[in-house]
């Protein structure tokens, strides 16, 4: 795909989406078309999966992409021109002449039949804002100057041709921060689930905050709806389960009618783990503001609020080294004078003290009223960290109002270090939004991104107040929006949990209804890169722990022993309740090593290996089995607790944890493929499933113990009988076509439809089963008795090479290795005519064809048709009637 090449977590999103939405003998495509969802954190690269998925689906097809702004429309353009779509394309809103898009060789327009000419038929890519498809307000036919009357947004106007020129519809819709369509059905963005409204043939949905809707009922705040600028026009909700409004139809986002299953998801919590967005610490800023008694107005007071959190954040960033930070307000107000009156005060403070404040510190602002250009240039100088004249900067702060939130990516010199959160009345898909601005990170980049509460605290009032303070609302507020998306996030706050100015610190070991803590786990340091809460002034971690508990989560008890049980019911689970006990004899390679330097005895469960994202219920056992591998590594873990755990199940050796890991997405990925013969690219829960398998069918690949060997081999056996086919003689490619056309088949698929082209996950099963009929001698016994088996016969060659009819009913035609090149070209055409049951074959088309002896010829049949028709007067007889049988003469 053009220049871009996709990370393993794209990589199977893709993958995923395409099983979902690709067409398949067999299937049935309903009439609202086929949809689908996925999930993936911000900042993800949800616009690059939804273009390799596009380019997969619809090579040369007709997309649609909605987005909710022009910033982030803009964005999306460039993204997908980079990613390889470089023919036509246009856009739907009011950025007419803007010259970023000219540049991308994108036109413009809010008109309907200008849109409908430019973009009516044939290959396009259409690019819209969510404002296309609200109904506009146009004079009444018979008289102008009476009341106006609505018509349809100029998307569906344009489809409709309401005005005598027609859009054709779309082979796929993707429509970007998916979220912003869920709520009122009747409101205007929700038109693009309706197939009769915007006619797709498939849609896919895409956004980091899916959100639940409850049924109508109960009372609730009113949903936003949001022009093409980002500007906010109504209140958005504040609910994680958003309330429907009473005697209204909503579209929710766990409803598979309107928004297809959910495909793929990728969590923040994984993607920290894996290194794709950034690790994060909450700085909370506790501030002692001027007393506000003293008198004045309500703006006055306001305004020494401000000057106080302008002077803490300047003196943070000069304590943490930070250089760059987005602030999110609710006023636009309140943005503007943060930015005009941070440099005065950054100017005093260095005045007073040069060697701990910076002296260049430039700030800026952004609301929904800006223009584009003017936008650009903003987000330009401040992502390279430099002023209006060019001087680097050494503190640059962009305060905005409802501008970088969805989807807006902010790349230059420097970028983003992180944000700071001015006010939290948003809703709790605003603060995940506004934390996506900071965990963005380029490639190895290992940047940690801060996250800044500030807490105004009341006079007389004690930081160690805060279980009942109002004055931590702000941070309860973002604890719980973090929460919202990733519960893990937030949940390992009270597992690994930090005091300011020092070096982290586990709050579960020092929590007396907890227990364990200690050193570096098993996981290859994962923990480390938990998000660590810090605060201004220190703090104890078992009253962090507490908060966090009360305020944020449900109140919990006994940490130590909800994780033992907690780990017990996950390897029922994994294990289908079999405890099939064994002596330490019988332990895995290095535990028993492990064993001499920690301590411990008695008898273990069968073991399992526990993920560091793994749940039961709402316990992040993932991050709690992790701080005892860390604890008994460090020999501080009890030896009661090493039994207890090792009854339980619990892994200690790094390698056996990787393996059982491992084993766990080979069910994943069988689960979907039913075969173990994944391709090395193969990717399955994060991990290269594939190379994986690879590896363990060589020699020695399951290790060099013989016993261990042997039961890892029968373990892969479990799930797949047929996981190493060189034991039956012949090649995983070939076992993994075989499962392919047997699930085809058994989905209600016959042979007669499993033609050349017929593909299944990407890979063409037609023209593997064609091979498998002409090439039936070179077969082995096993290979001929599983094809017999499900009524595939070997091709009976014809007179002349043609084949039998059995294989033409089949659309398969079957011509010698040494035929001629006409003769080949009219097996091609012979082909073409079974598959498609005509001969109108487009001039550029290639058909692919395969001789008897399988080499394969790419003709061109389009343009060899055309030379037959010009040369009709010299062709021979026998010729001439071969090509007025087939009707091209």
């Amino acid at each position: 795909m053009g220049s871009i090449r996709l990370r393993p977590h794209q990589v199977e999103a893709v993958d995923a989406i395409v099983r979902a939405l690709e067409y398949r003998a067999g299937r049935d495509v309903p009439a609202e078309g086929l949809r689908a969802t996925a999930v993936a954190a911000t900042g993800a690269g949800k616009t690059l999966i939804a273009a390799e998925a596009a380019r997969r689906l619809e090579p040369r097809g007709r997309v649609l992409v909605m987005v909710p702004t022009l910033d982030l429309l803009s964005q999306t353009v460039e993204a997908w021109r980079m990613a390889g779509h470089t023919g036509p394309a246009v856009a739907v809103c009011s950025l007419e002449g803007d010259e970023a898009l000219e540049a991308l060789g994108v036109r413009c327009t809010t008109n309907a039949i200008r849109l409908a000419l430019w973009a009516g038929s044939g290959p396009v890519t259409v690019f819209a804002t969510y404002a296309s498809l609200a109904p506009r307000q146009e004079p009444g036919p018979a008289d102008p100057d009476e009341a106006m009357v609505g018509v349809p947004g100029p998307l569906e106007a344009a489809l409709q041709g309401a005005y005598g020129q027609q859009l054709e519809p779309f082979g796929l819709a993707v429509v970007d921060e998916a979220h912003r369509t869920s709520g009122d059905l009747a409101k205007p963005w929700a038109a693009i689930h309706d197939n009769r409204r915007i006619p797709a043939a498939r849609r896919l949905y895409l956004t980091a905050t899916p959100r639940i809707w409850e049924p109508a009922g109960r009372t609730g705040e009113a949903e936003a709806t949001e022009g093409e600028n980002g500007a906010q026009e109504a209140a958005e909700d504040r609910s994680e389960a958003a309330p429907a409004v009473p005697g209204k139809l909503v579209a929710s986002m766990d409803d598979e009618r309107l928004y297809g299953p959910h495909v793929f998801t990728f969590s923040l919590t994984e993607a920290i783990d894996r290194g794709i967005l950034a690790r994060f610490e909450i700085d909370v800023l506790e501030i002692r503001p001027p007393d506000l008694s003293v008198g004045g107005s309500e703006e006055e007071r306001r305004g020494r609020r401000l000057a106080a959190l302008q002077a803490a954040l300047v003196k943070h960033a000069a304590e943490t080294g930070v250089r760059s930070l987005i602030s999110f307000h609710h006023r636009t107000v309140e943005a503007m004078s943060f930015a005009r009156a941070l440099p005065q005060t950054a100017a005093r403070l260095h005045e007073e003290d040069p060697a701990t404040y910076p002296r260049r510190v430039w700030a800026d602002w952004l609301c929904g009223e800006h223009e584009p250009a003017h936008r650009r240039a903003v987000l330009g100088r401040f992502a390279d960290g430099v002023d209006e004249q060019g001087w680097e900067t050494e503190l640059a702060v962009l305060a905005n109002v409802r501008v970088l939130g969805e989807g807006v990516d902010i790349t230059g010199r420097r970028g983003v270090d992180g944000v700071l959160f001015a006010d939290v009345r948003g809703s709790a898909v605003d603060i995940v939004q506004a934390v996506g601005r900071a965990l963005r990170q380029k490639p190895g980049q290992g940047k940690v991104a801060r996250l800044v509460v500030p807490v105004f605290l009341e006079p007389g009032e004690a930081p160690d107040d805060m279980l009942a303070s109002a004055s931590y609302k702000p941070l309860v507020a973002v604890l719980q929006g973090l929460r919202s998306h990733s519960e893990a996030v937030v949940e390992q706050l009270a597992v690994a949990s930090a005091p300011s100015r020092g070096r982290p610190a586990s709050v579960a070991g020092l929590d007396p209804a907890g227990g364990g803590g200690g050193g570096e786990g098993g996981d290859e340091g994962a923990l480390e890169e938990v998000p660590l809460l810090r605060f201004s002034t220190p703090r104890d971690p078992q009253l962090v722990a507490q908060f966090v508990r009360t305020r944020v989560i449900r109140p919990e008890s006994q940490v130590w022993l909800a994780g033992l049980n907690a780990l017990r019911t996950w390897r029922q689970q994994q294990n289908g309740d079999r405890d099939e006990d064994f002596e330490h004899g019988g332990e895995h390679e290095g535990q028993e090593q492990e064993r001499e330097q920690g301590g411990g005895a008695g008898r273990a469960a069968r073991p399992v290996a526990v993920p560091l994202d793994a749940r039961v219920g709402t316990f992040p056992l993932g991050a709690w089995t992790s701080e005892q591998r860390r604890a008994y590594r460090a020999g501080t873990l009890a030896k009661w607790r090493v039994e207890l755990l090792e009854e339980a199940g619990m892994v200690w050796s790094v390698p056996d944890a990787a393996f059982e890991e491992n084993l766990a997405a080979a069910r994943a990925y069988y689960a979907v493929h039913g075969t173990l013969c994944a391709p090395r690219t193969a990717v399955a829960q994060g991990r290269p499933i594939g190379q994986w398998l690879t590896n363990c069918r060589r020699p020695g690949g399951l290790g060099k113990d013989p016993e261990r060997a042997a039961e890892r081999a029968a373990r892969l056996a479990e799930i797949d009988p047929d996981w190493n086919p060189a034991e039956n003689g012949w090649t995983v490619d070939w076992q993994r076509h075989y499962a392919k056309l047997w699930a085809c088949l058994h989905s209600g698929a016959t042979l007669a439809e499993i033609r050349p082209g017929v593909t299944v996950g990407g890979e063409d099963i037609g023209l593997w089963l064609a091979r498998q009929r002409t090439q039936w001698e070179q077969l082995a016994d096993g290979q001929r008795e599983r094809l017999a088996a499900l009524g595939i016969q070997p091709t009976a060659a014809a007179p002349g090479g043609q084949a039998s009819t059995g294989d033409q009913a089949a659309g398969t035609v079957v011509v010698p290795a040494g035929a001629s090149a006409w003769d080949r070209a009219l097996a091609a055409l012979r082909q073409y005519q079974a598959r498609e049951g005509h001969v109108r074959v487009p001039r550029k088309w290639i058909e692919t064809f395969h001789d008897q002896a399988g080499h394969q010829h790419p003709i061109r049949l389009g343009v060899w048709i055309n030379n037959q028709r010009q040369r009709r007067d010299r062709l021979d007889a026998e010729r001439a009637k071969a090509l007025e049988e087939l009707g091209v003469l």
